[in-house]
């Protein structure tokens, strides 16, 4: 038996064929993109040494020559781990092009794009906007990663090859709120968050029936469900995949619209809305032992929204949400767009719309599991 990665699995490749065939040009579409995509990437996704633990493995390819290192320098600063930008994606085969003026690194590969900036934690990923949990830093003249970043976001996102996945078997979606937790409303158009995220949900399922999978709902009717029953729905139901869906408001900003995408963060990392770190930080909760694939979920989900629905791209962000703490599985919480925007809320309010929300999603969870497949299962 070969101790090389195992790239190619038939099962979710033909399925995605199978999409292609779809009377509905909209998914065909998408899955021609997608299937494009995951072609290229998992071509690539063996080149390079990468995290220092990997060197053996390289080394036996013979890619890493003798006496090379296998990890590019690291340091630790105000007590985080941070390591070499340039050097370390420069053995995963990115081109860096460095601008001292705006203290930017553009990293080019065959397949992605990133783009960082000194002292913050906003990212580009091939176009999207992605948060980290630790802002890029300059030290000693070149940009820094948090090597937790490395290790548990953008390494998975970029070669999943590296990372165990955990076979796709069983979906719970779960539509948020309900009864008389109505959600986000706007009340001008009678508009109730509820509603909307069932519709969306019940979509999905519909669209999920036509595959092997096992599809699970933590609500079917406008009924109340506390948090923790949720994600104790999906501990029985030996969920492999979480997908919570939502939309948003803001208060006293009616202009503030678009698309939000979130996974748990990491132990020792603060989320996204959290200027400084806390005591809650420390905490390792059931979801973070899938931190990894995750952040796979997060990317698909984020793009193939972005990509399908053309809304204004809010990031695909980290929080510490009680769905997303307290599943023992891969975990999305989804803010498909903001119904305290008049101009967004009357899209929503509409079925086509809700059905390209659906699809989109659709294709991301065949995105998600095609990777996985790619990953050697």
């Amino acid at each position: 038996m070969s101790d090389s990665p195992r790239f190619f699995h038939r099962e979710p490749f033909l399925r995605l064929a199978g999409l292609l065939r779809s009377r509905d040009g909209r998914l065909a579409a998408c899955a021609a993109l997608v299937l494009a995509l995951i072609l290229v990437s998992v071509l690539l996704a063996g080149g390079g040494p990468g995290t220092p633990e990997e060197e053996a493995y390289w080394r036996k390819r013979g890619e890493l020559k003798p006496g090379e290192t296998a990890a590019p320098a690291t340091y630790e600063i105000h007590g985080v781990g941070y390591t070499e930008a340039a050097p370390f994606f420069a053995r995963l085969g990115f081109k860096g092009v460095a601008d001292a003026a705006t203290q930017t690194l553009t990293l080019t590969g065959s397949a992605s794009e990133l783009v960082l900036t000194a002292e913050t934690r906003e990212i580009r990923l091939n176009g999207l906007r992605v948060f980290l949990g630790e802002a890029v830093l300059m030290h000693e003249g070149g940009l820094v990663v948090a090597t937790r970043d490395l290790d548990r976001f953008l390494m998975p996102i970029l070669r999943p090859v590296r990372f165990t996945p955990r076979r796709l078997r069983t979906i719970v979606l779960d539509a948020g709120h309900g009864g008389n937790d109505t959600g986000a409303q706007n009340k001008k158009h009678k508009l109730d968050e509820k509603v909307f995220a069932l519709d969306i949900a019940q979509r999905l399922e519909r669209l999920l029936a036509q595959d092997p999978w096992r599809v699970v709902m933590t609500r079917s009717e406008d009924k109340f469900v506390a948090l923790a029953e949720r994600a104790e729905l999906a501990r029985k139901a030996e969920a492999d995949l979480f997908i919570s869906i939502h939309f948003n408001a803001v208060a006293n900003n009616p202009a503030v619209r678009g698309t939000e995408t979130y996974v748990l963060t990491p132990q020792y990392q603060r989320s996204t809305s959290s200027a400084k770190n806390t005591p809650e930080d420390q905490t390792a909760h059931p979801g973070n032992a899938h931190d990894a694939w995750s952040a796979v979920l997060g990317y698909h989900m984020h793009r193939q929204l972005l990509g399908k629905l053309k809304t204004e791209d809010r990031g695909l962000k980290r929080a510490r949400f009680a769905v997303l703490r307290l599943v023992d599985c891969p975990a999305v919480l989804l803010e498909a767009g903001y119904l305290s925007n008049d101009t967004e809320a009357a899209r929503i309010a509409e079925e086509a719309y809700r059905a390209r929300i659906a699809e989109a999603m659709y294709v991301a969870v065949h995105a998600y599991d095609a990777w996985a497949e790619a990953a050697g299962r």
